[in-house]
């Protein structure tokens, strides 16, 4: 049982808290991307929408080849022009795929002859590991082969901590993301595990990898194929996990690999041939990784041509003047890069709000209402306060 004079408290504790999830609400889509509330053209073009494949074939093309995964997106790496994707803004865990996302964040910011000391959390971290000992000092440089090519999460977890620490770094990655425009990815650590929240997409993969690939030590990493790797007073030699390099795949440059039991296999890879590179990002792959990237390229170096672009990926460049850490001299984008911005979101005809108007407009309601609340709780409480003190019988509710 509860004394009646308890209820205006427990009222507005309960209305307060409604009132502060619509602010909240009112903020969190304030801040969300003009692309990202219902009725606005995707990221990268109003064709990228769906489950399904998109494709517009020229005379003279081929048909897609199968391939087994539940999304993916083929582009052209120096124009950003996507030739064909499917599902390409569905959301999924990434893997470490998104190492790739850590080195481009990192290797502006740490010279490969840095010396960097393996400390307790990076050692114990799990999954692949290339062995760090705490307490012990490695190079960047040999941090950056370890993250790339075998997959490091130690090395991962060092190189983040080397960069000032953890959470500086996943903010940093969750900026330049945003930067690129790869607005569907959040990320929680800097090595790809499965984290609750942690989501990429094909479309960011690609942007991100494409982007990556405009460094050029970044390049020169993912094309290698193995590595030593200082180890005590020795070393070991380290190889990549990319099949498609190993296979000798025409014209691979390389990137990166990425499984977890909750992602599956996801992938992006590139190539170049005669002067055009094309890349390609997939997640939930129900093949071998190497064998699902092939058949795309393949196909792209025979039908690039032939085929209408569908959208295009966000720009490849970082833009470091908008960041609060310095980019490498030696890592500059070349002056002949292609550069290629995705298209301005445009709001649905006849909506004349975008989504930042339409989270202010919630904001501002959300404040007026929690302001009239607690004007009306504070009245209505002190009536019950003045009837609680007067002569009389006092009721108590179950």
């Amino acid at each position: 049982m509860r004394p009646r004079n308890s209820q205006p408290h427990s009222l507005l504790t309960s209305n307060a808290l409604a009132c502060t999830v619509a602010l909240i609400l009112g903020l969190s889509i304030g801040a969300l991307p003009a692309a990202a509330v219902p009725g606005d053209i995707p990221v990268g073009g109003e064709q990228l929408t769906g489950k399904g494949k998109i494709v517009k074939l020229g005379e003279g093309a081929d048909p897609l080849p199968e391939v087994w995964a539940k999304t993916w997106v083929l582009a052209n790496a120096d124009t950003g022009e996507i030739l064909a994707a499917k599902g390409p803004h569905l959301l999924r865990a990434p893997a470490s795929t998104l190492k790739t996302l850590t080195a481009l964040t990192l290797i502006p910011q740490i010279e490969p002859a840095t010396m960097i000391k393996a400390k307790k959390r990076a050692v114990n971290t799990y999954g692949n590991k290339v062995g760090l000992v705490r307490g012990r000092d490695y190079t960047a440089n040999d941090l950056f082969y370890a993250l790339l090519l075998p997959s490091a999460n130690d090395a991962a977890m060092a190189l983040a901590q080397g960069a000032g620490s953890m959470k500086k770094t996943v903010a940093q990655m969750n900026e330049v993301a945003d930067s690129l425009g790869a607005l569907d990815t959040v990320v929680k650590n800097p090595s790809g595990l499965d984290a609750p929240g942690q989501v990429s997409s094909a479309y960011d993969l690609a942007t991100i990898g494409r982007s990556a690939l405009a460094l050029p030590y970044f390049r020169e990493v993912v094309a290698t194929k193995k590595h030593e790797f200082a180890n005590k007073k020795k070393s070991k030699t380290i190889y990549t996990q990319n099949r498609m390099l190993l296979g000798n795949f025409k014209g691979t440059i390389g990137l990166k690999t990425g499984y977890t039991t909750n992602a599956g296999r996801t992938f992006i890879g590139a190539a170049e041939r005669k002067g055009t590179t094309y890349i390609v990002a997939l997640m939930g792959i129900k093949e071998a990784s190497s064998t699902a990237a092939e058949k795309l390229l393949t196909w792209a170096f025979a039908n690039g041509d032939k085929v209408t672009p569908v959208g295009v990926l966000g720009q490849n460049t970082l833009p470091a003047a908008s960041l609060d850490f310095p980019t490498q001299t030696n890592v500059d984008t070349p002056a002949d890069a292609k550069i290629t911005t995705q298209p301005t979101s445009t709001t649905t005809a006849g909506s004349g709000l975008d989504g930042l108007a339409i989270g202010w407009m919630i904001l501002f309601a959300a404040i007026v209402a929690f302001i009239l609340y607690g004007v009306r709780s504070a009245f209505t409480q002190r009536k019950k306060r003045g009837r609680l003190t007067g002569k009389g019988k006092i009721t108590l509710e179950n």
